[in-house]
């Protein structure tokens, strides 16, 4: 990885950058599997702090990725969707401007960057949450917790 975003809150990774280069080819594609992999690892790794939560509130955590491809900067989205499925999801794409008459793309990559701001924030309500699940001070249905849901899917 090119860069890692360290949430200080929880000691957990939320956001992983690759800088793929100029060409679009299959490099990129090597990058955005990479991409797929660190983020799931994240998703993944995470499951195993917060065991006593609810498999439901883990449905809610996203991990982030920025790829920049030339000019293009992508945020893309990784989160559990049903039982062990995955789901790596482009959030926004935006041009990265290089000369003064293409400036005005910085208006759709500035709304990028809100939008990574705006999800980083959600994420840290999903943490408050799985935090207090965790430690009991909201009340999960061990049937409901993580770490059920977890053993279930090693059984089948």
């Amino acid at each position: 990885m090119d860069g890692i975003g360290y949430s200080v809150k929880d000691k957990a990774e939320r956001l992983v950058m690759e800088c793929s280069g100029e060409v679009d080819g299959e490099h990129t594609e090597e990058d955005t599997l990479k991409l797929m992999e660190a983020t799931s690892r994240c998703l993944k790794n995470e499951m195993g702090r917060y065991q006593s939560a609810s498999w439901l509130t883990f449905g809610g955590r996203k991990v982030f990725a920025i790829q920049v491809i030339n000019n293009t900067i992508t945020l893309l989205s990784t989160k559990r969707v049903e039982g062990n499925k995955w789901a790596f999801i482009e959030q926004r794409s935006a041009l990265i401007p290089r000369d003064w008459d293409d400036s005005v793309y910085w208006v759709k990559a500035a709304e990028l960057l809100m939008k990574l701001n705006e999800l980083l924030a959600e994420q840290e309500e999903v943490t408050r949450r799985l935090k207090n699940e965790h430690v009991g001070l909201i009340t999960v249905n061990p049937e409901d917790s993580i770490k059920n849901a977890l053993s279930k899917m090693n059984t089948n």
